[in-house]
């Protein structure tokens, strides 16, 4: 039902769209799982995993739509200007949703605060930030002002570490979207979700410095997550374009333009990833 809200088609058109339904879906994914599964025994130690889970149920029925839309497009006999400025538009929806995903997981674990919200995530940020001291990271989880406490005091780590990260991340992105289409949506949603514990944490669940905590980590985070959006498309126009290739629908020419302009998408999204851990190690902690 929610899959049809809106049409990917039309959110080219209106790309900003796709804030108030990531905003959306996110928040059925929150709401469903801290009402419905937070008192399982056993499901309640991974409801981060699930609203991850729930976000990427909820958006990969439009992202598979997009992406598909993307690849008829890049399928016509068109100029390679056209084409690059096809896939920023379909570039900027997913930045979109992404952007609505991270503002309504830091909403609700600021109304709703609980560690067990993001249990996983937290885990996974001291796991990259902390790997030295991690059991005593994990063990102040339990308590929400040592919490607060040890995440506001966690080295950033240094660049290569935040950079090979990123790569292995983007590395991921590109074997889902190769495997399973629109599965790279589960890759963006965990990262959502990752980013808004933190910035819950790192505002001390105080609403009104929600705006301060969405800037310090989207300075980084936008130009990461492009990254991985590009990577996604990448992929996703090599394999098409293989498959209308195999099928006689591409000819041989236009098969090779599409590998090359993907080739240099992925190029691009690497300098990106490498941008953001620039920016994430020189330039946040001065502004924040």
């Amino acid at each position: 039902m929610f899959e049809v809200l809106v049409n990917p088609k039309k959110a080219q058109e209106k790309p900003w769209l796709l804030l108030f339904v990531g905003i959306l879906y996110a928040s059925l994914s929150f709401l469903i799982v801290n009402f419905f599964f937070s008192r399982d025994v056993i499901l309640s130690r991974y409801s981060g995993l699930l609203m991850a889970m729930f976000a990427s149920l909820f958006s990969i029925i439009f992202v598979y739509h997009s992406i598909k839309l993307d690849e008829r497009e890049n399928l016509k006999d068109k100029s390679e200007i056209k084409a690059i400025l096809h896939d920023w538009k379909i570039l900027s929806m997913f930045l979109w949703l992404f952007l609505g995903f991270v503002i309504a997981f830091s909403f609700w674990q600021i109304v709703i605060p609980s560690v067990a919200n993001f249990n996983s995530q937290t885990e996974t940020y001291c796991v990259l930030n902390n790997p030295l001291q991690f059991s005593s990271c994990i063990s102040s989880s339990a308590n929400l002002t040592d919490t607060l406490a040890e995440i506001s005091t966690i080295p950033k780590g240094n660049f290569l570490s935040i950079f090979f990260n990123n790569v292995y991340v983007m590395f991921l992105v590109i074997i889902f979207s190769l495997i399973f289409g629109a599965g790279s949506i589960f890759i963006i949603a965990w990262n959502a979700s990752i980013i808004s514990a933190v910035i819950s944490l790192s505002i001390k669940f105080q609403l009104s410095n929600l705006h301060l905590g969405l800037l310090r980590f989207m300075v980084h985070g936008l130009p990461e997550m492009a990254g991985y959006f590009i990577a996604t498309l990448a992929a996703g126009m090599t394999s098409f374009a293989v498959m209308g290739f195999v099928k006689k629908k591409l000819s041989m020419d236009n098969l090779l333009k599409i590998i090359q302009r993907s080739a240099v998408f992925l190029l691009v999204g690497i300098v990106l990833l490498a941008l953001a851990a620039l920016i994430e190690i020189f330039i946040t902690p001065i502004l924040f």
